[in-house]
């Protein structure tokens, strides 16, 4: 039994739904007409957002682990090892897992970590939790939990990326088992050219005690897309290396960041749309659970069911991104 299967997936996000129109209306008083952006390229309509009075990331992360341990029939005395993903966690001490872990009664014996790598954290952190199940027997049941609140690190002022967020975790159970299912393979890229792009925050941690309210928000200054055919070469060798085909996978599960990435990865790949769903026009772009989500409405619909293959690549600033191959 040295497989891992997704058990259940669950999801969380902001009770409050804000189209389109509120962003246009915002940069039209700034002298900007964003409507071609937002629409065309990113693929916006509308965005889960939080009361950011009464919840945060970490309010998130509790209540998507919740609903996946009861809709596992679970409690936390059943989990071996907490994985926590997040961009912009709520705390860096003590670390969300343990918060976590003590939100859900978790057992003295289990293991707890957070980890950041942007954007492709949860997706790292499959892969990762995959080779650590295999080196390690004790580990039978794992948490595995991304949770983004972007909203509050971007500069209202900037178009590129006021409006593209939407706030949601996303949390799954992941076991052991002796099913031909699980990670196949898994393919990183990382190209640090466009490493000076985006900083957050801008500041720094070191200047935030003196900075001003608008030198913390997130440094955003352009969308170099340098990495594109390298995206293209690894998800086609993940492909050859395991005899497969691009029709032998029921679903592409895509960084919902960019409309237009999508498109043009459709496009280059021969992948209709139905097996690459976008979700970020009702979403909104919920950073490290963006594939994760479009996993679970795939499942939610009946597109991907139990022996089927997924695929799924997203992107982190910096610039790194993967691709990830796995049987439901």
């Amino acid at each position: 039994m040295n497989n891992i299967q997704i058990r259940n997936i669950e999801i969380y996000h902001g009770s409050k739904i804000v189209g389109n129109e509120y962003y246009f209306e915002h940069f039209k008083k700034l002298g900007k007409d964003i409507k071609h952006f937002i629409e065309d390229v990113m693929g916006r309509k509308n965005r889960y957002l939080l009361d950011s009075s009464k919840e945060n990331s970490l309010t998130m992360a509790i209540e998507a682990s919740k609903r996946v341990l009861r809709a596992s029939d679970l409690n936390g005395e059943d989990i071996d090892m907490i994985v926590f993903s997040s961009v912009l966690p709520e705390y860096v001490s003590p670390p969300s897992s343990f918060i976590l872990h003590n939100a859900i009664s978790g057992k003295e014996n289990c293991l707890c970590h957070d980890m950041n790598v942007n954007c492709i954290g949860m997706t790292y952190a499959l892969n990762l939790i995959n080779g650590y199940m295999k080196a390690d027997s004790d580990i039978n049941t794992v948490l595995l939990v991304g949770s983004d609140f972007l909203t509050p690190q971007v500069d209202p002022d900037n178009e590129l990326c006021y409006g593209e967020y939407g706030d949601a975790a996303c949390a799954i159970v992941l076991e052991r088992t002796s099913r031909d299912c699980g990670v196949i393979d898994c393919k990183v890229s990382t190209q640090t050219i466009a490493v000076d792009e985006i900083r957050f925050p801008r500041c720094g941690f070191s200047n935030m005690y003196d900075a001003e309210k608008k030198d913390l928000y997130a440094k955003w200054d352009s969308y170099q897309i340098h990495w594109f055919d390298s995206v293209i070469n690894n998800m086609n060798s993940i492909l050859k290396e395991n005899n497969l085909s691009v029709e032998d996978i029921s679903m592409f599960c895509f960084s919902q960041f960019s409309y237009s990435n999508i498109v043009k990865i459709r496009e280059t790949m021969n992948i209709g749309e139905s097996r690459s769903l976008y979700i970020g026009d009702t979403y909104g772009y919920t950073g490290t659970s963006s594939p994760f989500i479009v996993l679970y409405e795939s499942i939610k619909n009946n597109k991907v069911k139990p022996g089927d293959y997924v695929m799924f690549w997203t992107i982190a600033s910096g610039t790194s991104h993967m691709a990830l191959l796995f049987k439901y």
